[in-house]
């Protein structure tokens, strides 16, 4: 039940830092991150880039209120839609919106307020929104479905 517990966690944690990095990357809002009209060729490498630019304390404040938040949905027993969607996608929002609004501006580097100088930009937190949304999805759908293992 742990080791599922973990990889529902990390697949929404990912989920969370790389979907609004490939989509900062493919337009180019990142100063890491050149327009993606330079060729979709480069934007695996440059969602990379964007990705390992946000700075480690909005990464690790992002996965410990997904995991927070995950742990109190099962504690909850959520377990039938549209309950746990609704609850993962509230959730997910809430990893990402919680440390752009609170997190400083100098441990916010390459996320948030960080990367624009504002702190609820109105570019970039859709993409965010959109990000965590997806990653409280991700383990809702992981709650919901549990993984089997290959014997």
């Amino acid at each position: 039940m742990i080791r599922r517990m973990l990889q529902i966690w990390i697949a929404g944690w990912v989920v969370a830092i790389f979907l609004p990095s490939v989509i900062i990357a493919f337009l180019g809002l990142s100063q890491e991150a050149a327009p993606i009209a330079s060729g979709f060729d480069k934007l695996p490498w440059t969602t990379w880039v964007v990705a390992d630019e946000v700075g480690p304390f909005a990464k690790l404040s992002m996965g410990a209120l997904l995991l927070a938040a995950l742990l109190l949905i099962v504690r909850s027993r959520a377990t039938q839609m549209p309950g746990l969607f609704l609850a993962g996608l509230t959730s997910g929002s809430l990893s990402v919106l919680i440390p752009i609004a609170l997190l400083p501006d100098r441990f916010s580097r390459g996320f948030g307020i960080g990367l624009t100088g504002e702190r609820f930009d109105p570019v970039t937190l859709p993409i965010y929104l959109l990000g965590g949304a997806a990653a409280g999805l991700v383990c809702a759908i992981g709650l919901r479905h549990p993984m089997r293992h290959r014997s």
